[in-house]
């Protein structure tokens, strides 16, 4: 072939190679750009903070919770998604639709009254009520005033957790179902129940969820948990949870006005199995959250 051919072929090769080469970069920088500027953030700031302090705000986009949650500091009280039952009015930031699947699922069977839209620019804030959800009258996860015991005695009040004769129980964040939960995380031995119990105001209903924390806990053991609740010492439920079920949601309905209240969790077995057979300190721990609500508005 003759030198000038070679030339000029290699000269195609080399502009075919730095037109695609400038595609993909002009490609790249359009796909890599950044979808919220300051301003966008500011405007989403100013939004949030206008909004009434006790009424939950969550974002559907989980992937953007980090980023999101940076420059929004209001975020971060939805780290862990709330019960939306109890919460009367909330809003949900958002890219595109704003109830995606697992907001839907917290739901749990909730209708919802859509009351406007804020645009944003990318991001959207969406007004909800639920009228059928009630309002909160008390919290376990508040300072409670029930009395912690196991089977053995009381417990002991250490910082942020009660330290009981066989085991202990921290309110703190936790991994349930592949998702932050704040709940009470009830981590005793086999078998051992742990009781709360005091005098509490009850509006229309108990309302609370169980599961299982910790992934390579919940890897090799089934057994249940077992919730049981008392009113005015008569035995008013008894729930047996599994950790196939996730994040499990349970509900009693009450008398309004005081009552005694007892809550009792008892983790059937809380090791692992292995090869070598159990293991009781690999630890799959039931977590467990309780509210009472009031009749919906």
């Amino acid at each position: 072939m003759p030198l000038d051919a070679t030339r000029r072929r290699a000269a195609v090769l080399l502009g075919v190679v730095g037109l695609v080469a400038a595609v993909e970069w002009i490609a790249a920088a359009r796909a890599y750009r950044p979808l919220f500027s300051p301003a966008d953030w500011d405007a989403a700031a100013a939004a949030l903070a206008a909004l009434p302090p006790d009424e939950p705000v969550l974002l559907a986009d989980d992937w953007l919770g980090p980023l999101a949650r940076r420059h929004l500091p209001a975020l971060q009280r939805s780290l862990g998604r709330p019960d939306l039952h109890g919460a009367p009015r909330f809003h949900v930031l958002a890219l595109g639709e704003p109830l995606s699947p697992d907001l839907r699922a917290d739901l749990d069977g909730l209708d919802l009254e859509p009351l406007g839209v804020d645009d944003l620019g990318p991001l959207a804030l969406h007004h909800f009520a639920a009228p059928a959800s009630g309002h909160v009258l008390w919290d376990i996860l508040d300072q409670p005033a029930l009395l912690p015991a196991d089977r053995h005695g009381p417990c002991k009040k250490a910082q942020k957790t009660w330290v009981c004769k066989h085991g202990r129980v921290t309110a703190r964040w936790a991994e349930v179902g592949y998702r932050p939960r704040r709940c009470l995380a009830v981590d005793m031995s086999d078998g051992a129940a742990f009781e709360l119990r005091g005098r509490v105001e009850l509006g229309a209903r108990l309302r609370g969820h169980l599961g299982f924390t910790d992934f390579n806990g919940r890897l090799r053991n089934d057994a249940p948990a077992v919730v049981e609740l008392e009113i005015d010492g008569i035995p008013r439920a008894r729930w047996l949870v599994s950790d196939n079920q996730g994040w499990a949601g349970f509900e009693l309905a009450t008398a309004p006005g005081p009552a005694e209240l007892t809550v009792r969790v008892t983790n059937v077995l809380a090791g692992t199995f292995t090869p070598g057979g159990y293991d009781p300190d690999t630890r799959r721990v039931p977590c467990l959250d309780l509210r009472a609500l009031t009749e919906p508005a």
